[in-house]
C-alpha cells in the first residue's frame, strides 16, 4: 500500500491535462471518495480518495483505490495507490471513509471476477498517518446478497456515525430493472444488520428513473436530509437528489431534482474543515482517451438549500488559487455579432444583462480549430444550456437576480470546463483543445442586452 502511482508524459507537454481539476499522471480515475479532514503532526491537511486504474486510460474491473493529501480542497499532491485487490478478490470499488476511535476505515465495495455487480461490503484500517492500508483479515462484513433476493446489483458503501453506532446506505437494482437504497446499522462498523430498503422509486414520487442507484449519499444540509443518487441506466445518467424525511429507517422524499447531469457522475459529498457540506464529482470523458491518462474531478463544490433544491457553487479555495486579474470589462451593448471580449486563460466571472424580453445571451468558447463550447442563457425560459459540437447539451436552471442581471462564473481548464449560472447549478464540459489559445466570444438575441462586468483571473496550477 502507499504505492506511487506511475508517472506519464509531463503535464506541460499535454494540452489536455488540467492545471486544478484533479487528474493521475498516468491511468484512469473515476469515482471520487472518502473526503476527510483529519489532523496530524504537521497540522490540518484533507485525504482525497478515488477510483483508480493505474494500468491503462480506461476502466477495468481490478480498480483500486488510490489516494492525494493537501492542505486545502485545491491543492492535491503524492498521488500513491490506498488500497489495491487482495488474493480473494477481483477489485476494490467504491465506497466510504469513516474515523472510528481515532482509525481511518475505508468501507468499500470488494468484488469478484464471476459476478461484479453484487459486491460484498468489506473494511481496510489505516495508520495514524493515513498513508498504509491494511483489509480486515476477517474479510467483508457483509455478502453479496444471495440469489432470491433478486438483486442485480449492490455496492458503493456510504457510511455514517449514528448515536453510539454506525449507519450505511448502499446502492443497488434489482433483477427487473428497479432502483434502490438499502440500508444497514452497525455497533461497531463489522456486525451489520440488514434494515431493509431506504429509498425505491414510488407511485406518488417515481423518482429519477434509471435502473440502479449507485453511490448513494444520506446527509444532513441546513437542518433538512438530503439524499443524493447517482442514476444509472446502462450508462451513467447523472445525479439527483432529494430533499425529505428520514426516520432512521425510511427515506420519504418531498420532491426529487437533478443536481448534475453528463458529464458528470458519482458525487461524493464531505465536511470540509469548517464544517460545510461539499462535494466532489467525476467528470467523464467524451470518448476514448487519446494520452496516458483519462478521468477528471470537479472543482469542489460548496452546498447549500434553496427551499426544496440542493445548490452548489466554488468553494472558497477555489479562489485561493486566483493569481491576478489578466482582464477587468465593464459595460458594454451586446448584439447579435459576436464580440470577442477576452481570451479566457483561467476563470472568469460574468454579469449580464438580457434583451429585451429576457432574450437569449450566448457565450462561445473556439480556438484556432472551431467552436469548443457554447452556453446559451435563457433569462426567459429560466435555464442555460451547455454544448459542446455534436451533443444535445446540458440543460440547468438560470435564475435572474432581481433586477434583471445573470451572473455567470465559468472555469476553463485546458480540457475541462465547469459552469455555474445565477441560481445555484453547476454544467460542466470535456473539450478536445488543439494546442493553440482559446478565445471567448458574446452574443445576444434581441437589443438592450449588455455585457455589465466580465473579470478574468490567471489561476494558479495546482497539480503536480
Amino acid at each position: 500500500m502507499g504505492e506511487p502511482v506511475r508517472t506519464g508524459r509531463p503535464a506541460a507537454t499535454d494540452p489536455r491535462r488540467p492545471g486544478y481539476h484533479v487528474t493521475v499522471p498516468a491511468g484512469w480515475i473515476n469515482d471520487p471518495l472518502g473526503v476527510t479532514w483529519h489532523h496530524g503532526p504537521e497540522g490540518g491537511r484533507y485525504e482525497l480518495f478515488y477510483q483508480l486504474n493505474p494500468d491503462a486510460p480506461v476502466w477495468a474491473p481490478a480498480c483500486r483505490w488510490g489516494q492525494m493529501s493537501s492542505p486545502d480542497l485545491v491543492r492535491w499532491r503524492d498521488p500513491r495507490i490506498a488500497l489495491e485487490p487482495g488474493p480473494h478478490e477481483t477489485g476494490c470499488w467504491s465506497g466510504s471513509v469513516v474515523v472510528d476511535d481515532g482509525v481511518p476505515v475505508i468501507v468499500y465495495t470488494s468484488v469478484l471476477a464471476d459476478d461484479p455487480g453484487l459486491g460484498r461490503i468489506a473494511l481496510a484500517a489505516g495508520d495514524a498517518g493515513w498513508e498504509r492500508w491494511t483489509p480486515d483479515a476477517a474479510g467483508p462484513v457483509i455478502a453479496a446478497p444471495s440469489p432470491d433476493q433478486g438483486f442485480a446489483h449492490v455496492r458503493d458503501p456510504f457510511v455514517w456515525r449514528h448515536g453510539d453506532g454506525w449507519r450505511m446506505v448502499v446502492g443497488a437494482g434489482s433483477t427487473a430493472g428497479r432502483p434502490s437504497v438499502l440500508q444497514y446499522s452497525s455497533p461497531d462498523l463489522r456486525r451489520w444488520r440488514a434494515d431493509g430498503v431506504l429509498a425505491e422509486p414510488e407511485p406518488a414520487r417515481p423518482g429519477p428513473g434509471g435502473t440502479v442507484w449507485e453511490c448513494p449519499q444520506l446527509f444532513r444540509l441546513d437542518g433538512a436530509w438530503v439524499l443524493l443518487v447517482s442514476v444509472w441506466d446502462d450508462v451513467p445518467g447523472g445525479v439527483a437528489c432529494a430533499i425529505g424525511d428520514y426516520d432512521g429507517r425510511r427515506f420519504t422524499p418531498r420532491a426529487w431534482h437533478w443536481l448534475a447531469a453528463d458529464p458528470l457522475y458519482a458525487t461524493t459529498t464531505f465536511l470540509d474543515a469548517a464544517g460545510r457540506r461539499c462535494a466532489f464529482s467525476w467528470v467523464q470523458e467524451s470518448g476514448p482517451a487519446p494520452g496516458d491518462w483519462a478521468g477528471a474531478l470537479t472543482v469542489p463544490w460548496l452546498l447549500a438549500l434553496d427551499g426544496d433544491r440542493v445548490v452548489v457553487r466554488p468553494h472558497p479555495d477555489v479562489d485561493s488559487l486566483r493569481t491576478g486579474v489578466r482582464t477587468d470589462i465593464g459595460p458594454r451593448a451586446l448584439g447579435p455579432e459576436p464580440m470577442e471580449v477576452a481570451p479566457p486563460d483561467a476563470a472568469f466571472d460574468l454579469v449580464l444583462r438580457a434583451a429585451t424580453g429576457g432574450r437569449p445571451l450566448t457565450l462561445t468558447l473556439a480556438d484556432a480549430d472551431g467552436r469548443l463550447l457554447s452556453v446559451v442563457l435563457d433569462p426567459g425560459a429560466g435555464e442555460a444550456v451547455v454544448s459542446v459540437p455534436g451533443s444535445s447539451g446540458t440543460t440547468v436552471p438560470l435564475v435572474p437576480g432581481a433586477d434583471g442581471t445573470v451572473d455567470l462564473r465559468v472555469l476553463v481548464d485546458a480540457s475541462v470546463v465547469e459552469v455555474f449560472p445565477g441560481g445555484g447549478a453547476a454544467a460542466a464540459a470535456r473539450l478536445r483543445p488543439s494546442e493553440g489559445r482559446l478565445g471567448l466570444a458574446v452574443s445576444a438575441d434581441g437589443a438592450g442586452a449588455r455585457l455589465e462586468r466580465m473579470v478574468v483571473h490567471a489561476m494558479e496550477r495546482a497539480l503536480p
